[in-house]
């Protein structure tokens, strides 16, 4: 009994972590491009209080490629974690082919959300980002492959 229990708690918070990070992904995605700048600003401000420490010489914020390269990792970084909690959603609810599955679902959200950014003032969908979400995903699974792989290597030996 206490099994079947523990089952549906992580059932149920595996739909929780789906809709909160989805939900986050929306509310970033629904900032406008000045509130989206300075979210990034922030970011890299903290990246450049941190390069300080060990050296003072460094300023990384008068860089645009910076900014692009902060922008683009967030994408991947989102949607890496998006997969995570997909796979973990599926394997929850013991889903064949989990792997390709959450990498259509996370293809298919990226698409979705750069259409909505497409009606958010002084925002626009591009596909790259949709290819950038796609790699972040990509990389999940090969972390997650590399993961499986250590375990059955640790439990032969």
């Amino acid at each position: 009994m206490n099994l079947i229990r523990q089952d549906k708690k992580n059932k149920i918070i595996s739909i929780i972590l789906f809709i909160f990070w989805v939900s986050l992904i929306f509310f970033f995605s629904n900032q406008n491009g000045e509130v989206s700048t300075n979210s990034s600003s922030l970011v890299i401000n903290i990246v450049n209080s941190f390069l300080q420490l060990f050296d003072h010489s460094i300023d990384i914020s008068k860089y645009e490629l910076t900014f692009f390269i902060i922008r683009k990792l967030a994408h991947m970084f989102l949607y890496f974690v998006l997969y995570l909690v997909i796979y973990y959603l599926m394997y929850q609810f013991n889903l064949k082919k989990r792997f390709i599955l959450s990498l259509l679902f996370c293809i298919f959200y990226a698409g979705t959300d750069e259409i909505h950014q497409l009606f958010i003032n002084q925002r626009s969908g591009q596909i790259v980002d949709v290819l950038i979400d796609t790699s972040g995903s990509i990389i999940a699974i090969i972390f997650l492959r590399i993961i499986s792989f250590l375990q059955r290597k640790l439990r032969k030996t």
